[in-house]
């Protein structure tokens, strides 16, 4: 262990488990998170407002234009980009959220120190020097293997409050990861329709027809689609320059009420269950929203009201 320690140590990373701060709150909400994440980069608790964003590797010119598109839209309105840093669709949304200057996560199916696919080594240098970070539940040198993908595609949809499908055949591992999350982890997924006759769109047009994912077309849809987290994020752009976070304090739920109500001092969690008698379940979904409207802070481990 102690190798591996300084492993992580050599390559600037660092080793979290899930009774750390830092670890992502939402990928803990669902049935088997990773005991363990090795990360490169920087997490921030606003990277719980995320999207994730699958599809093709060997994709059309108009998917990968899309996904650069929708990601760099979203990531302007406040949403981190998770994706799986493969060639392709993945790609496509790293780049699209770092053109704009947002937020991306590139989560890995090989060890940090064996990144795959070697050849995009610089741009998960690129996302970890300052864009976002590089994660993966594998120890260090773990090489890429077939079984590894579909673990790591858990992650993905586990850190992301919906997925986006950019092309994606009707078997492919990025329509397994929709289902996953739809299936296993209660989030919203969203699919972007191509031409009607294109093979790499089928499984998209497949999950639409279905009915379990939503069309989509614009970033508004798919801020339309991600419910109360998608509305704080559109009344925050549109009321961009007005009295700070306004809009963001107003309507809350009524155990988002209860949360706010007890916190005349600093909580840690269990002392929050303890004081309102919520689920620990519900009272991290809320905490992460009244985090993203500026409601509720951390400090040290603990929360309290108000910004910065």
């Amino acid at each position: 262990m102690k190798r591996e320690l300084d492993l992580v140590a050599q390559r600037g990373a660092v080793l979290l488990s899930t009774d750390d701060g830092r670890y992502p709150q939402l990928l803990k909400l669902i049935p088997d998170p990773p005991p363990l994440l090795y990360v490169r980069g920087e997490l921030r608790d606003t990277d719980a407002v995320a999207l994730a964003v699958v599809g093709a590797r060997k994709c059309t010119h108009y998917g990968r234009e899309q996904a650069d598109r929708l990601a760099g839209l979203c990531a302007e309105a406040g949403l981190c980009i998770v994706s799986g840093g493969a060639y392709g669709i993945d790609t496509a949304a790293h780049r699209g959220a770092m053109r704009v200057k947002g937020r991306t996560m590139a989560v890995l199916g090989s060890g940090l120190a064996n990144p795959y696919p070697e050849a995009h080594i610089e741009l998960f240098d690129q996302i970890a020097g300052g864009a976002g970070a590089v994660v993966s539940e594998f120890p260090m040198t773990t090489p890429p293997a077939a079984e590894n993908f579909p673990r790591r595609n858990r992650i993905i949809s586990g850190m992301a409050l919906g997925v986006l499908v950019v092309e994606a055949a009707t078997r492919s591992g990025a329509l397994i990861t929709a289902r996953l999350a739809v299936e296993e982890h209660g989030r919203d997924v969203m699919a972007l329709p191509g031409r009607v006759d294109s093979m790499a769109s089928a499984g998209c047009h497949k999950a639409i027809r279905e009915g379990w994912a939503t069309l989509v077309t614009s970033a508004a849809d798919i801020l339309d689609a991600l419910g109360e987290a998608g509305q704080v994020l559109k009344a925050a752009v549109s009321t961009e320059g007005e009295a700070p976070g306004a809009p963001l304090d107003q309507n809350l739920t009524e155990s988002q009420r209860k949360i706010v109500d007890v916190l005349d001092e600093p909580m840690a969690l269990d002392q929050l269950a303890g004081a309102t008698g919520l689920a620990m379940h519900v009272i991290q979904a809320d905490l992460t929203m009244l985090e993203i409207r500026g409601t509720v802070r951390r400090d040290a481990g603990r929360f309290v009201r108000g910004r910065r």
